[in-house]
This record gives structure tokens, sequence and C-alpha cells, in this order.
């Protein structure tokens, strides 16, 4: 079963412009999360995808693989199927450029939960800090009593009428079989992804389940120059 980790990258982004390659200590964002792909165990084939020559160059100074794919995507996963389209891969992991975190450890938990079970798409998720829960950057999802998604949002699920204390954040990793990929592609978004600005809603608008992966790995995406500064300040103090 071949497996492929793809990367998209764009250096457009509303809230933080060129944040994939902006420096974190000592590397470009992008070659953190490059470097954390390349650990994993499970996959066969590892690329960057981006639209903009000023990635493309940083990361062929690092000695990454990468590729041009231009257009006009919705979404990361529209731009994973477009380069897929001609692909013969079984699964396709779409890890967001802004994990800078990720390691091969996670990954193949995450390719293990999908692969074993033949699930058609699979993500990760991880318990929300209190101070996340009602930070819309900071996507919560609800699953069922089988780990599946029911929703994600982000807003505040559930609202706690009672107490609750057991709120999940989702963590922007992707895996989906091929057919499940290219079939999501051809749907183009949906009112809910719309709404809440979020590709995984066209899947769960469109019926297809999602599995979730627990991770109690700290993990944290970088959307903000505050989460920028977060970031810079755990690894100050993870690295001593």
């Amino acid at each position: 079963m071949s497996v492929a980790i793809l990367i998209p990258a764009r250096f457009s982004s509303s809230r933080f412009e060129g944040k994939v390659i902006h420096p974190i200590k000592d590397k470009p964002m992008i070659q953190w999360v490059y470097e954390g792909a390349k650990e994993t165990k499970l996959a066969d084939y590892i690329a960057v995808l981006t639209d903009d020559k000023r990635v493309y160059d940083v990361v062929k100074s690092f000695g990454g693989n990468v590729f041009m794919v231009k257009g006009s995507f919705a979404s990361g996963s529209d731009r994973v199927a477009s380069f897929c389209k001609d692909k013969d891969f079984d699964y396709v992991l779409n890890l967001q450029a802004d994990e800078p975190l990720i390691d091969g450890e996670t990954l193949d938990l995450l390719i293990k939960c999908a692969t074993e079970t033949k699930e058609q798409m699979a993500t990760l998720v991880s318990y929300c800090a209190p101070q996340e829960v009602d930070d819309p950057n900071v996507v919560k999802v609800v699953v069922d009593k089988n780990g599946y998604a029911m929703y994600f949002s982000r807003s505040r699920i559930p609202f706690n009428r009672n107490p609750f204390n057991g709120y999940l954040k989702h963590i922007g990793v992707y895996i989906y079989s091929r057919k499940t990929l290219l079939l999501l592609n051809s749907l183009g978004p949906t009112e809910l992804e719309l709404a809440e600005g979020l590709e995984q809603l066209r899947a769960l608008q469109s019926g297809i389940r999602i599995k979730t992966c627990f991770t109690n790995k700290f993990l944290l995406g970088v959307d903000t120059r505050e989460d920028l500064e977060r970031l810079i300040s755990y690894l100050g103090e993870r690295d001593g």
C-alpha cells in the first residue's frame, strides 16, 4: 500500500502572509514541517506543493522535494487533489505547512488509523487548553462513541449549559483514500464549509465519515503572529 505525505504551502495567508517561510529559530517554518514528515516510517513519498516561487526556492534550498501547483483552489485539499489526479497513491496525507511541531510518530499514528481499517478519511484531535476553547483560530470538534467526527466549529462545541470539560481541538492534518480525496475535489465547497471556513465540513456535509485519532502530543498550528510568539516561547522552554 502506497502512502504519500503532501504539504500544500501557500505564501499568501490573510492572517499571516508568508508564514510558511518565516524563520523559527534557525530555519523556516516549512523546513520544520518537512523534517517532521521525513521521520515517518510508513509513508513512501513526501513533497511540498506550492504556487509561489518564494516558497519553492526555500524548499529547494534545504533539499526538499517541491512542485509548483498553480490554480485557484478553495482549500489545501483541492491543491493536493489536483496534484494526485495522475498519481496512483493508495492513501494521501495532507499535512498543513503551518504545523512545525509535527513528528513522524504522530503521522504514523494517523496513517495506521486510516489504513488498518480502510477509512475513507481520518484526522488528528487533542484536548483543548482552557484558553483555546473560545479562540476562533482553534477549531473544536465533537465525536461520536466510535471516534467519528460529528461536527467541527470555530465556536465552542458543545455549548456547556451544564458542566463540561472534555473539549477537543482539531489538528489540521488529514489522510484520505485517493478515491475519497478526488471525490471531495469534484464536489466543491459546501454551505457549512464556506460559513465556518473549514474544508473538512465538505466531507461531513457530503456523508463522508471522518475517523478521529487522538494524540496527547503538544502540537501548535501557526495561524497568527500571536501563535508564532507562543511557539517560540514554547521552544525556548523546551530546549532550555
